[in-house]
């Protein structure tokens, strides 16, 4: 977290921060559901508003879309995370999950 940045409940200036790729809304109807990553009004960084390689960037409802880095997870490893499972999470969520019959469970 940068300086410009008041220090709140969650966040410390210098904090070691991670942003998803998909910045929810928190009041559409998927938000209100507990379903962030499908979020109606989404925002990605770097896609539909500046961000991603930049060295500071504004974000969104930063309570509810940053979370503080853990110190054993380094910023390569968070990186990997968040567009790789957001991106299968949302095409589970969208197409709707696979039941056990489709899914291989029941295969020898």
């Amino acid at each position: 977290m940068g300086s410009a940045v008041a220090s709140s409940n969650k966040f410390q200036i210098g904090d070691r921060v991670v942003v998803p790729f998909i910045l929810s809304c928190g009041s559409c109807r998927e938000c209100v559901r507990q379903k962030p990553t499908i979020c109606e009004q989404q925002q990605q960084p770097g896609f539909t508003m500046p961000g991603s390689f930049a060295e500071f960037v504004y974000i969104p409802r930063a309570e509810r879309n940053v979370t503080v880095l853990p110190p054993n997870v380094s910023f390569v490893e968070a990186a990997a995370l968040g567009c790789r499972f957001t991106t299968a999470y949302r095409a589970v969520n969208q197409q709707g999950a696979a039941s056990s019959s489709n899914s291989g469970s029941d295969r020898g």
